[in-house]
C-alpha cells in the first residue's frame, strides 16, 4: 500500500481523516503516490541476484551532471576525467560502496557492504574481499582505522564497553562471525554475509616523477 486516503476517520487512533491534499495556485486536489513495481520470474533459489543487484541500480542510480560552455572552453581549466580506483579492479559483485566522503588532512571515510544473505546465492553468498590498495590506485594507504558503524568511535574502542548480556537458558550462544582485521601489509577487507564495516583510511597522494 503506497498511500491510504479515506474521507471519514477509520477509528483507529489518529481522530481524524486521512485526506491529504495537494493545493496548486488555489486548487486542492487529493494526494497521489506514483510509484513502478518490477516483476521478474527465475528459477527456484535464482532469484536473489537479480533482487540484490537490480535493487542496488534503483536504489542508487548514476547521476548525470552537465555544465554549458561560457566563453573559454570548460575543459581547460576543469579536471573532466578521473577515477581512483585501478583500471583493471573492480569491486566484487556482492559488494556494495556505501560511503566515500573525504574529510580532512587526507582522510576519508569509507563504508562497505555484502549485499547477500547466508545461502542466498550459490557464488555471492561466500565472503568477499575489498582490495584497498587498487580502491587507492593513485594514492598511498598510511593508516587504516575500523569504526563503529556511525564512524563516532573506533571498533576496538566500541568492542571493549560492549555489554554482555546473561540470558536465561542455554548457555551456547552461537558464535558471530565477522571479517578478520585488515593486514596493514596487505590492506584487504573481508566481509562476511550481510556485514557493514566502516573506516577511516588516511591517504597521500603518489607524486609521479617527471
Amino acid at each position: 500500500m503506497l498511500h491510504r486516503r479515506m474521507t471519514h476517520d477509520d477509528i483507529r487512533g489518529v481522530g481524524e481523516i486521512l485526506n491529504e491534499t495537494v493545493c496548486v495556485q488555489n486548487k486542492c486536489e487529493g494526494l497521489t503516490i506514483q510509484g513502478k513495481f518490477y516483476l521478474r520470474i527465475d528459477p527456484k533459489g535464482a532469484g536473489a541476484r537479480w533482487r540484490r543487484t537490480f535493487g542496488q541500480e534503483i536504489y542508487s542510480p548514476l547521476l548525470l551532471a552537465f555544465s554549458e560552455e561560457d566563453g573559454t572552453s570548460w575543459s581547460e581549466s576543469h579536471l573532466t576525467t578521473f577515477s581512483a580506483i585501478d583500471p583493471s579492479y573492480s569491486l566484487p559483485g556482492n559488494v556494495a560502496l556505501i560511503t566515500l566522503q573525504e574529510l580532512e588532512d587526507g582522510r576519508v571515510l569509507l563504508r562497505l557492504a555484502h549485499l547477500y544473505e547466508i545461502g542466498e546465492d550459490e557464488e555471492y553468498s561466500g565472503t568477499a574481499s575489498v582490495e584497498l590498495k587498487r580502491l587507492f590506485s593513485n594514492r598511498t594507504i598510511v593508516k587504516v582505522t575500523e569504526t563503529s558503524l556511525s564512524a563516532n568511535q573506533e571498533r576496538a574502542e566500541m568492542e571493549k564497553r560492549r555489554l554482555n548480556w546473561k540470558a536465561e537458558g542455554s548457555s551456547q550462544e552461537p558464535e558471530v562471525k565477522r571479517g578478520g582485521p585488515v593486514d596493514p601489509a596487505k590492506l584487504v577487507v573481508e566481509l562476511i554475509p550481510m556485514e557493514v564495516r566502516t573506516f577511516i583510511i588516511e591517504l597521500t597522494i603518489i607524486l609521479q616523477q617527471l
